[in-house]
């Protein structure tokens, strides 16, 4: 009898044991997704930039050339080409063809990977290399991007 008790026991314990685990492991499925979710951009950090950034730099990944931008009016048209609405995750076919910064004073306030091919249109700002926030890209923006892969497949055409 006593050890009907302990083997009744013992599986309780098992079960509850499994049940545990079971549950820490749904949880953590969870915590996975809500990690890889980035949120939009917030509006007073967008403010700060068109209000104080002086200065935009990008470096390319594959063009054969940066871009700087210095005169207040560009940066503050540029920075207008980050939309309002949130890209929640990174699809995984896009990659990011470039990195643009936003400089105050001499400082770097934002850093962002600018996405930008066929369905990738969007920026992701990074905090060093994980990624914090993600805006789709205004038509403006989408626009300015398109002028600039086209020049320079015109440039390699005439070359």
């Amino acid at each position: 009898m006593y050890t009907k008790k302990i083997f009744f026991t013992g599986c309780l314990f098992c079960l509850f044991f499994l049940s545990s685990c079971k549950q820490a492991g749904g949880n953590q499925t969870k915590k996975t997704e809500e990690s890889t979710f980035i949120a939009v951009l917030p509006e007073e950090m967008k403010q700060k930039m068109l209000m104080e950034v002086d200065y935009i730099d990008y470096i390319w990944h594959d063009l054969p050339f940066s871009v700087s931008q210095e005169e207040k009016e560009g940066i503050n048209t540029n920075i207008k080409f980050i939309g309002p609405e949130s890209v929640s995750q990174i699809p995984a076919h896009c990659k990011s063809i470039g990195r643009k910064t936003y400089n105050i004073k001499g400082n770097t306030y934002m850093t962002a990977d600018v996405y930008f091919s066929p369905g990738c249109a969007f920026y992701v700002f990074l905090d060093g290399e994980k990624p914090i926030y993600a805006n789709k890209m205004t038509a403006q923006g989408i626009n300015f991007y398109t002028q600039i892969i086209n020049a320079n497949s015109a440039t390699k055409q005439e070359k």
